[in-house]
């Protein structure tokens, strides 16, 4: 087929160039052979009802053509920036290029290659606002991590300022049954020592009380119920209402209660004896069987007795104001708290003092001078 070579000689005639291999078209230039088509159709209507196989053949071979000039084009210009890279010179320019930089060269193939166009001005603007905007976040992200910690830090350090300052404090409350008294300090010595609590009461106190012997009834519902004590408003005294009987005689009464059944309930705290020993045989943070309607806020003391009228003994009187004034002084009450079982309910107990109103006003006074001279 020689029709392409003809059109191609004349047209390298009309340019006034040398015909031959090589000097046909230039190496940037992409030759058009479209016009073999339109030779074709401008053909009369009859003409080109009549193509034949070489004509179609001819609209191949124009395509083939120039699909191939466009790769030959675009692999020349590949291996030539390739072998510009490695000889560290600039890539070749093309007539169309305009002068473009080695840099705008590289950044278009490196796009080329990554199957994406370069980015636009617009483009890169708006990825820079967006990294800026991840910046922002963050750093405000490290404040507020920051802030939480100083809380929390903070937050630790009163906690444990708290703890401290609990354990100066000169006393914490200690729990008895359902009463809740203040731990007192040691007296004496350098280091502030922490006391027990003895029957609800704080030990140094309590190792005060006069001489006593400890002899508990059996917990029962007719003599020692062993609720809690919780809280101290008065002392009452009484007598035994047996003449001649001693401490341990009225004491065993009192707990055989829970076998007879004599009386529905009776019993105190103290029993004092006629040669003035005193029993203890309720403690302190219980209550007792003594004066039914005080029986939550009190304290009972039985005194025995020997004369008919009920008078103490000297003995029993003496560790009788011994005892009232250390309770006195012990649960911060005055004497006008110091009652008779007749002061709440009228029973003629104790029996002397309630015929002797001026011996109960002497027995009172005893007991206020008693607590001056343990001050």
């Amino acid at each position: 087929m020689h029709f392409p070579v003809i059109l191609v000689s004349e047209m390298t005639e009309k340019e006034g160039r040398e015909p031959g291999m090589g000097a046909v078209y230039d190496e940037e230039e992409e030759l058009d052979f479209s016009f073999l088509r339109q030779s074709v159709r401008q053909q009369s209507k009859g003409a080109a009802g009549r193509r034949t196989a070489d004509a179609q053949g001819r609209d191949r071979m124009a395509d083939m053509i120039s699909g191939n000039r466009r790769d030959a084009q675009r692999r020349s210009r590949q291996e030539q920036n390739i072998s510009g890279r490695r000889e560290g010179t600039p890539g070749r320019q093309g007539p169309a290029s305009g002068g473009r930089t080695q840099g705008k060269s590289r950044q278009y193939q490196t796009a080329q290659a990554a199957g994406r166009r370069p980015l636009t001005m617009q483009e890169k603007q708006r990825q820079a606002a967006l990294l800026k905007k991840r910046k922002q976040r963050l750093r405000r992200q490290k404040q507020l991590l920051a802030v939480l910690l100083c809380i929390l830090i903070s937050g630790f350090a009163f906690a444990i300022w708290q703890i401290r300052q609990m354990g100066t404090e000169t006393g914490t409350e200690a729990e008895t049954g359902m009463e809740t008294i203040p731990e007192m300090l040691a007296e004496g010595g350098e280091d502030r020592v922490v006391e027990g609590i003895i029957q609800g009461i704080p030990e140094s106190q309590f190792n005060r009380h006069p001489s006593w012997t400890e002899d508990y009834l059996t917990v029962s519902e007719y003599s020692r119920p062993g609720d809690p004590l919780t809280e101290v408003n008065s002392i009452f005294v009484h007598y035994t209402a047996n003449v001649g009987t001693s401490a341990a005689n009225n004491r065993n009464y009192f707990e055989n209660l829970k076998d007879n059944h004599d009386v529905p309930g009776a019993s105190a705290h103290f029993i004092i004896g006629i040669e003035g020993e005193i029993l203890q045989i309720i403690p302190l943070d219980e209550i007792d069987y003594a004066v039914q309607s005080r029986n939550e806020d009190s304290i009972s003391i039985e005194c025995c007795y020997k004369y008919d009228n009920g008078q103490f003994t000297q003995e029993t009187y003496d560790s009788l104001i011994s005892l009232l004034a250390w309770l006195t002084d012990t649960y911060d009450l005055e004497t006008e708290d110091i009652l008779r079982h007749y002061d709440c309910g009228g029973k003629k107990c104790p029996l002397y003092y309630v015929d002797h109103e001026d011996a109960w006003k002497i027995l009172k006074q005893d007991v206020a001078e008693q607590m001056l001279s343990m001050q």
